[in-house]
């Protein structure tokens, strides 16, 4: 990387950690509302759970590339982060791989380690999630609020934590629990066979 870009990594995993802690404090102001018409004053510090959660989940896949290409000699940079002003925070990260991948055994090995190493991060993150989490009943006429997609492994989880829910009960989602939903549908959609995402590289392996 030109010594003048260096920068760049830093100041982009910086952008985002700010652009996440911020959403991040709505998030955790969300959650101690629980369904009450009034939300809880906003506070910056409680986003660092849902902040530290999603950078190291995100930052843990980037960096499964960056040292599979270390491994096999491949000049690869550092993490670039993206920033988003969105309900996430961030749009994700990725790396630039500089040299061509000469052989589909080293593609196959770059392209998986990155979703196995966030995959890693992910799961433990969404078991401390749930836990912080709590079930409340849902209010009769409640209109509003997030309704998540409940992967498999999100209902395996949440069931060996808090069982069988009550009817009309739900679970209001701690922030390190959304940042680890977050991070396993980043994964899962990175994992389709398509171009340059990580399973277009390890199915044309």
């Amino acid at each position: 990387m030109p010594s003048d870009r260096r920068w760049l990594p830093l100041a982009l995993f910086l952008a985002t950690l700010g652009s996440t802690m911020y959403i991040g404090g709505w998030h955790h102001a969300y959650f101690l509302a629980d369904y009450a018409e009034e939300t809880p004053p906003y506070a910056l510090l409680p986003g660092a759970w849902y902040s530290f959660t999603i950078l190291a989940i995100l930052g843990t896949h980037e960096l499964g590339h960056y040292y599979a290409c270390r491994y096999y000699g491949i000049d690869a940079s550092l993490p670039y982060f993206l920033p988003a002003p969105l309900l996430t925070g961030t749009i994700g990260a990725f790396i630039r791989i500089r040299q061509r991948i000469h052989t589909k055994a080293m593609l196959f090995d770059v392209g998986a380690e990155g979703p196995i190493a966030g995959f890693i991060v992910a799961v433990p993150a969404l078991f401390g999630g749930l836990v912080l989490s709590r079930v409340t009943p849902i209010p009769e006429l409640d209109a509003g609020g997030l309704i998540l997609g409940e992967p498999l492994l999100f209902k395996a989880a949440a069931w060996l934590i808090w069982g069988a829910l009550p009817e009309g009960h739900t679970i209001i989602l701690h922030p390190m629990g959304f940042a680890a939903w977050f991070g396993l549908l980043a994964t899962a959609l990175n994992l389709f066979p398509i171009g340059q995402l990580d399973g277009g590289h390890i199915s044309y392996a």
